[in-house]
C-alpha cells in the first residue's frame, strides 16, 4: 500500500467535507422560515449546489480509502471537521472561537494520533 496516498485520502476527504458545510452554512443564509418555499430555493442555491457536488466527489474518495485502509483507522479522520469547520467560520464568517473549542481540538487531535499511531 502507499502510505502517502492513504495519508492523502484520509485528509483531503474531512478538508471536502468540511468546506461542504461551510458552503451548506452559505445556503442557509437565505433561509425564510417557509417550508415550502425554503426546500426549492435551497434546491437551486448555487451554494447547495457546490456542496452537493463537493461531497459527491468526497464520497468517491472515501470509498477509495476505505478500499485500502482500515474503518478503525480512517474514521477517526473524520472527525477533523469538527476542527476544521469552526475555523472556517472564524475566518470566513467572523464567528467565536473559544477556549473550550482549543480544549476540544486538542483532544479530538490527540485522538488521531493515538488510534492512527
Amino acid at each position: 500500500m502507499n502510505m502517502r496516498l492513504d495519508l492523502a485520502l484520509l485528509i483531503i476527504v474531512p478538508v471536502m467535507i468540511a468546506f461542504g458545510q461551510f458552503l451548506f452554512k452559505m445556503a442557509g443564509r437565505n433561509v425564510s422560515g417557509n417550508m415550502g418555499k425554503d426546500l426549492w430555493s435551497i434546491a437551486f442555491d448555487p451554494y447547495f449546489i457546490a456542496a452537493g457536488t463537493l461531497y459527491a466527489f468526497a464520497s468517491f474518495l472515501w470509498v477509495i480509502a476505505l478500499s485500502r485502509i482500515d474503518l478503525s483507522k480512517a474514521y477517526p479522520f473524520m472527525a477533523s471537521g469538527f476542527i476544521i469547520v469552526p475555523i472556517l467560520g472564524y475566518f470566513l464568517l467572523n464567528e467565536t472561537l473559544t477556549l473550550n473549542y482549543f480544549i476540544g481540538v486538542s483532544l479530538i487531535f490527540a485522538g488521531i494520533v493515538v488510534i492512527y499511531l
